[in-house]
């Protein structure tokens, strides 16, 4: 699935440089004004997932772990196309840069299921993981490299929508425990836009590739609690820890409304 990403966003920049060889067979270029724009991508995010089970007595207001051990702790990783749509302003502050801003709605989902048979007294153990749609708000500062084509960074934040489950067996007893939850993250990326002439110059062909890290989801869930006294309680619980990071890469055509721009001095 990586390869497919990279060679996906090779192609894609192979396409728009080659569009910019042809500039001065362009209108002139519309850079600075809102544009609507849709397009398509690939992500693989990578799932760090680690449980543990925690005995504790709790006498009084202290607390104590009397045993802990860890189920497993493994990476996985899962691979998925998604639609995007986009929505933005973008303005020239000179012939060369461009600041602009942006919010993006990316959906498609993909579940991911593992399997382990048996860790201690726990006994076919399940987990199951989806990302299904992404929300992202940022901005872009990007440069000229020729009066059709600009190359730019982009940072901002980002929420993802994420299902999952635990299920497993202790004794005759089966458990499931959801961690569903929106995840909220930072999101750093690297682009290239490159203006259409043959479409007239409000269109755009733009190729982004993003790197998007997730806060960390912890969660306890009590398994068993029973008296142990009379202000003395006994406790167990699962302690489960879910990390993602996802790489992405999108294609993405964009509309900018407004009028045409008087063609910019050749860039030196």
């Amino acid at each position: 699935m990586k390869k497919m990403l990279l060679m996906g966003a090779a192609t894609a920049l192979m396409f728009m440089t080659s569009n910019a060889v042809a500039d001065g067979m362009f209108a002139a270029p519309n850079w600075t004004g809102f544009y609507v724009g849709a397009g398509v991508g690939g992500a693989f995010a990578t799932h760090d997932l680690s449980a543990k089970d925690v005995l504790e007595e709790r006498n009084g207001g202290v607390v104590q772990v009397l045993d802990a051990q860890r189920l497993f702790h493994f990476d996985n990783g899962d691979g998925r196309f998604f639609g995007t749509v986009t929505l933005g302003y973008d303005q020239l502050v000179s012939s060369h840069w461009l600041a602009g801003a942006f919010v993006d709605y990316d959906f498609g989902n993909r579940d991911n299921v593992s399997r382990i048979a048996a860790i201690g007294p726990f006994t076919d153990i399940h987990v199951s993981n989806g990302n299904n749609h992404a929300w992202s708000i940022g901005g872009r500062l990007g440069f000229l490299s020729s009066p059709s084509t600009l190359l730019y960074v982009s940072a901002g934040w980002t929420q993802i929508s994420v299902d999952g489950d635990l299920t497993f067996t202790v004794g005759d007893t089966q458990f499931r425990r959801s961690f569903d939850r929106d995840r909220d993250g930072w999101f750093v990326g690297a682009g290239i836009e490159t203006q259409l002439g043959w479409l007239g110059s409000n269109w755009s062909l733009r190729g982004e590739y993003r790197f998007s890290q997730f806060n960390d989801d912890n969660r306890r869930f009590t398994l068993a609690e029973e008296s142990c006294g009379a202000a003395c309680t006994l406790r167990e619980r699962l302690e489960l820890d879910h990390d993602i990071d996802v790489h992405s890469v999108r294609a993405v055509l964009v509309y900018k409304f407004g009028r045409r721009e008087a063609a910019p001095a050749p860039l030196k």
